[in-house]
């Protein structure tokens, strides 16, 4: 497979941080560009002379997603990469970028939800994985659970 332009779509989280990671890596291996993308889902504007909704919480939410993207690079030095700003539906959003970018490749976190908080909340991951006419990789960045944890504490501790 012959890889020239990767899509990592990022929402602030660890999964996103753990896909980027992982983009990175391809991207640098491949020789390939990388795309990271935020996707600002819209809101419903509402008049400014409501309890402070409007234009003033819209503007000041995207200027904090246009500042927390800035501050996201890839994680291997040398990868030539662009980031992009997307308005919409994030499964949409992102697909349609791909296509309209000719992405060869998408790598996004997902965060394993299962049963009621996937079906209340949804998944863009598998969205994606779905409806991509091109390879989507998904990185789920591990849970730890309490046990795991307090034996890497100790571990850490006895050395």
């Amino acid at each position: 497979m012959n890889v020239n332009l990767v899509l990592c779509p990022v929402d602030f989280s660890e999964p996103g941080n753990a896909a980027l990671h992982f983009a990175s890596v391809l991207a640098s291996e491949a020789g390939a560009r990388l795309l990271i993308v935020h996707v600002e889902e819209t809101l419903p504007e509402y008049p400014a002379d409501i309890d402070g909704f409007g234009m003033g919480v819209a503007e000041s939410n995207r200027k904090r997603s246009a500042d927390q993207l800035a501050s996201i690079q890839p994680t291997i030095k040398g990868v030539e990469f662009e980031q992009r700003i997307l308005k919409g539906v994030p499964g949409r959003e992102i697909l349609r970028f791909a296509e309209k970018e000719k992405v060869d490749l998408i790598v996004m976190g997902t965060h394993g939800r299962r049963g009621l908080s996937r079906l209340l909340m949804g998944s863009v991951a598998e969205w994606v994985v779905r409806r991509a006419k091109c390879p989507v990789l998904t990185v789920r960045q591990p849970v730890v659970t309490p046990e795991e944890a307090h034996a890497a504490q100790s571990s850490a501790a006895s050395q």
